[in-house]
């Protein structure tokens, strides 16, 4: 036994040198791959890729749209994650709706033929559902955005106590940035290196869309053009403070509900226990009067 735990353990460092070597990557890594891999290759990335979006092509050109409602779903679209053109959105709640209505007529047609009504109702749900996808997201990242806002203020206020260099400034941050200002940061560190500085701010303001941000981009501009700002930046970070305590008390606020369904078995079995006992207790009682 002695000579099989030296053997299995010469095994693993002989193993672990020669992977350092040869440069090999760690177990973690081969295992992460393989998870991106089968993520990359799940189910419904096959049947989006070979069966929803040939046809989401073919449509899209069909679809018409002005070009202001264009522009501002792209921008939508970018915002939320979604990798599909305006068009192709469209097009996709439309092509999703056609099949299920598609379907449940053959299938209530073949099973019950008086409920075919119920189909354009079915249609009419998935409709809504991928047509509000972007909107779902966009609602669930403003969320994160609000979440965020106090970390991110206040890290670029303090920051420019010693450094002026905002770009630098959103770089240090976008190494510790959270999923709601993720994507707006990196776009406005692009637009301030290759474009002017107010309209990479204006455009960071209006494609986050908040009035603290807004409060913000404002102060920073003036700052640029070398106006003092200290009193304007002080008031957002107080203000900071204040959101950080209405956002965690919203939080605590959900609690109280997920509480309550942890304590209704507990008070049912509080009360099946009172009743065993005093049953018990009652039925002794008459034994002993019998």
């Amino acid at each position: 036994m002695v000579y099989f735990l030296i053997f299995i353990l010469l095994t693993g460092g002989f193993f672990a040198v020669t992977s350092q070597l040869l440069g090999l990557p760690p177990a973690s890594t081969s295992r992460g791959i393989r998870i991106a891999a089968h993520k990359q290759f799940s189910p419904m990335h096959f049947v989006n890729a070979y069966f929803i979006a040939p046809f989401v092509k073919i449509l899209a050109p069909i679809v018409r749209m002005t070009d202001f409602k264009e522009k501002r779903m792209e921008l939508q679209l970018a915002r939320a994650g979604i990798p599909l053109t305006p068009k192709e959105y469209v097009a996709r709640s439309y092509l999703m709706a056609g099949s299920a209505l598609v379907l449940s007529v053959f299938l209530l047609s073949v099973t019950m033929r008086n409920m075919l009504p119920l189909a354009a109702v079915l249609a009419a749900v998935v409709y809504f559902h991928f047509n509000g996808e972007v909107s779902d997201r966009l609602k669930e990242k403003d969320r994160l955005i609000e979440s965020e806002l106090p970390k991110f203020v206040r890290a670029i206020v303090q920051g420019l106590k010693t450094e002026k260099d905002v770009i630098k400034l959103l770089e240090t941050y976008q190494t510790i940035a959270g999923e709601g200002l993720k994507y707006d940061i990196e776009v406005l560190i692009m637009d301030l290196k290759s474009g002017n500085y107010e309209a990479a701010m204006l455009a960071f303001d209006k494609r986050v869309g908040n009035a603290y941000i807004s409060r913000l981009t404002k102060a920073l501009i003036a700052v640029s053009r070398g106006d003092n700002q200290d009193s304007t930046l002080n008031y957002l970070i107080s203000d900071m403070g204040l959101l950080a305590k209405e956002t965690m008390q919203r939080e605590l606020n959900k609690r109280p509900g997920r509480v309550k369904m942890l304590i209704i078995p507990i008070v049912l079995l509080a009360v099946i226990t009172l009743f065993y006992v005093i049953g018990m207790h009652l039925f002794r009682s008459l034994g002993g009067i019998m």
